[in-house]
């Protein structure tokens, strides 16, 4: 059946090659016969010599030349408007990002802890914008000084839309420049800049940071750098103390500095020995300046001894050198206002008991 078949294929194609070869052989006569006749040789040599024809189908040889180049400057006219749309757009994208970002970073940085409170708010620096728009674009004319005006007072409303007119109009050199500005340095200027600031709000127990005591922001810088720092080691601190009245000293500062003592070691320099004794310490430096009333061992300028609370005596009156005429309790208690004996007399007139 096979070897039929192949056969049988043989003989079709054979048959259509040959009626085609016969086909062709027609043709090529027929073409043979046209071109012998007279009317065909004296139409061929009339469009031959027709100069105007010649003349014709050179020009329309010029013009379709033209019309490919024209095509071609077409579609590079497009392929670059569509480039300069995509960095227009590109552009826009990433100046947006500015305020984005801004918005972001207030959204994100919340923060509460123990009576402290950190918010941030994000503000238009609309008068700086103006100020740069103005100093460096020609004024001269209504038309554009309103385009100055809407762009800036739609700015922040309006964003995307304002940054593509003033994008726009710079590309296609409609904005006048005062002195040596330029499209370049006043479009980099402009786009690279964050017309967005981020304030930041301090509240301790409802207060505002700005209103407080100068003590009392002391006292809550010194929060900061105790509650919100990972650095576990010592911390130098110059009297705290300072603008604190003795209830804020009290309340908060010492019961502060008892707590934070035990997460990090704690160094004060101090003029209130109340610090010093109720916030515990654990090693009072008691120091001492050469004077007359002041002595000190060798006449040197300053001198200090240390202990703690419990290192105590009488003061000896016959010893010259200050430091080492008591036990660091008195010492202590000398600093306090008045001394012991104003101590002890405020004690009665109060009425505290043992």
């Amino acid at each position: 059946m096979k070897n039929n078949v192949n056969i049988a294929w043989i003989q079709q194609i054979d048959s259509i090659i040959s009626l085609t070869n016969q086909n062709i052989e027609t043709l090529k006569k027929s073409i043979n016969d046209i071109q012998e006749l007279e009317i065909y040789k004296k139409g061929k040599k009339y469009y031959s010599d027709n100069k105007e024809l010649n003349d014709v189908q050179k020009k329309i040889g010029e013009e379709k030349s033209k019309l490919q180049t024209i095509e071609a400057l077409e579609k590079q006219i497009i392929e670059l408007t569509n480039q300069k749309n995509t960095t227009l757009n590109s552009i826009v994208t990433e100046h947006i990002k500015y305020k984005q970002e801004t918005i972001k970073v207030v959204s994100n940085l919340q923060i509460e802890y123990d009576n402290l409170e950190i918010t941030l708010n994000i503000s238009f620096k609309k008068t700086k914008l103006k100020e740069f728009i103005e100093s460096r674009l020609n004024q001269r004319g209504y038309e554009r000084q309103d385009f100055i005006n809407t762009f800036v007072e739609n700015y922040d409303t309006d964003t995307e839309s304002q940054l593509k007119i003033f994008l726009t109009k710079a590309l296609n050199n409609e904005i006048e420049y005062k002195n040596y500005n330029n499209n370049q340095n006043v479009v980099n200027e402009f786009f690279t800049t964050n017309w967005y600031s981020l304030n930041y709000e301090l509240k301790y127990q409802n207060d505002t940071f700005s209103i407080m005591s100068e003590g009392k922001q002391a006292f809550v810088v010194l929060k900061l750098l105790l509650d919100f720092s990972t650095k576990k080691c010592p911390i130098l601190i110059d009297q705290p103390e300072d603008s604190l009245d003795n209830r804020a000293i009290y309340n908060e500062l010492v019961k502060y500095l008892r707590v934070k003592k035990k997460e990090r070691q704690i160094i004060l320099v101090t003029h209130n020995p109340n610090v010093v004794v109720s916030a515990d310490s654990e090693n009072i430096i008691v120091a001492n300046q050469e004077g007359k009333n002041s002595k000190n061992r060798d006449n040197i300028k300053f001198q200090y001894i240390n202990g703690a609370l419990e290192n105590t005596k009488s003061k000896d009156a016959t010893i010259d050198i200050v430091l080492e005429s008591q036990g660091i309790r008195e010492h202590v208690c000398e600093i306090l206002e008045g001394g012991k004996e104003a101590f002890e007399k405020r004690e009665q007139k109060y009425g505290f008991k043992k």
